[in-house]
């Protein structure tokens, strides 16, 4: 068996585990759906790398081949769902990996600069993250709108880039404070909540939806998006005792608040202590760290938000016309709820 088939049968079984498909209409849309996941797969590394980034920059480091992608995934079925044709979801799809893409880097480019808790971060992040690498993969997102037959798309994308502006503002903002719930709810909807808005909003205009079709698969998106960030939130705790460290001095270089550690610096100032000496190393201070974050209230934080914003997006989705898309998009709603749900962010 080739690479090419290995690779595309590796995908689609990941795809089935994950979708659970109950019927030969399911079986359909996974093969629909698998077709626009290795078409995104075999090009994004050469879409993201070139002239005009940073040196030493390897895009293979931030991309999982074989593993599904929600955002392609929401950008295939929205399409699908609202009746048209999908031969651009790929595109689209495109458009949205290189904006996550262009985020991941500007938000580690933040990390790059001096502050509480950045020193270790920095050893972290390296020098492959840029300001400059960030700029040239969202003008490149940019031209991948521009040649998507629908118009709309381009509009779409430029909307969700000055959204995801405002988020790296209130990143900067965040460095030098400590985050309120508030700021987490804006932050994640800035995120995640845009980007996955957008894959959305965009896979409709592909499929000729009216605007009421293309708001309600909209505000599923970002309330899809959302509850993912919450969920990434959870998994943080789930790590071992290095990675956490190594993903908590990330998060704190890079402005990026986290509801659990929220909720627990607001309860218990230990807390804040132990933050402290976990990004500095001291990585036997991890033990109670956690036990202190899941007696403050912090975890049920973060999943009651997840709760909330799935239930939202399976709302959302309730005046729109019943098909397989339409099933499989609530079942990603609600498995964001019963996870772990191991997809790529």
């Amino acid at each position: 068996m080739g690479t090419t088939e290995s690779r595309r049968k590796r995908l689609k079984l990941a795809l089935r585990k994950r979708l659970r498909p109950q019927s030969q209409e399911m079986e359909r849309v996974i093969d629909e759906l698998e077709a626009d996941q290795f078409a995104v797969d075999a090009t994004l590394s050469d879409l993201t790398s070139g002239e005009g980034m940073p040196p030493g920059f390897n895009p293979n480091s931030h991309f999982a081949p074989g593993v599904p992608r929600l955002r392609t995934l929401l950008v295939g079925l929205s399409s699908r769902a609202a009746g048209g044709d999908t031969e651009d979801a790929a595109d689209v799809a495109r458009v949205a990996e290189i904006m996550h893409l262009a985020v991941v880097i500007h938000d580690a480019a933040l990390g790059r600069q001096g502050g509480r808790r950045r020193r270790v971060a920095r050893r972290l992040i390296r020098g492959s993250a840029h300001w400059l690498g960030g700029n040239h993969l969202s003008l490149r997102a940019l031209e991948l709108a521009r040649a998507v037959p629908s118009p709309e798309v381009l509009g779409e994308a430029m909307d969700t880039m000055r959204e995801l502006a405002e988020g790296h503002a209130l990143s900067e903002d965040l460095r030098h404070r400590d985050a309120t719930e508030a700021d987490y709810r804006e932050y994640a909807e800035s995120h995640s909540g845009a980007l996955y808005s957008f894959c959305t909003r965009a896979g409709a205009h592909l499929g000729g939806a009216d605007r009421s079709t293309i708001g309600a698969l909209g505000r599923y998106g970002r309330h899809v998006g959302v509850a993912w960030h919450a969920v990434e939130d959870q998994w943080i705790l789930e790590l071992d005792a290095e990675e956490m460290a190594r993903s908590l001095a990330r998060r704190s270089a890079t402005g990026r608040p986290t509801l659990p550690i929220i909720r627990a610096l607001n309860e218990d100032p230990i807390v804040d202590d132990l933050l402290d000496r976990i990004c500095g190393g001291e990585l036997d201070a991890s033990a109670e760290f956690i036990d202190r974050v899941r007696r403050s209230g912090g975890l049920m934080a973060a999943k009651k938000l997840v709760v909330e914003e799935s239930m939202a997006a399976r709302r959302s989705l309730r005046r729109l016309p019943d098909s397989p898309y339409i099933a499989t998009m609530d079942r990603i709603a609600v498995d964001l709820v019963n996870g772990p749900y191991s997809l790529t962010v």
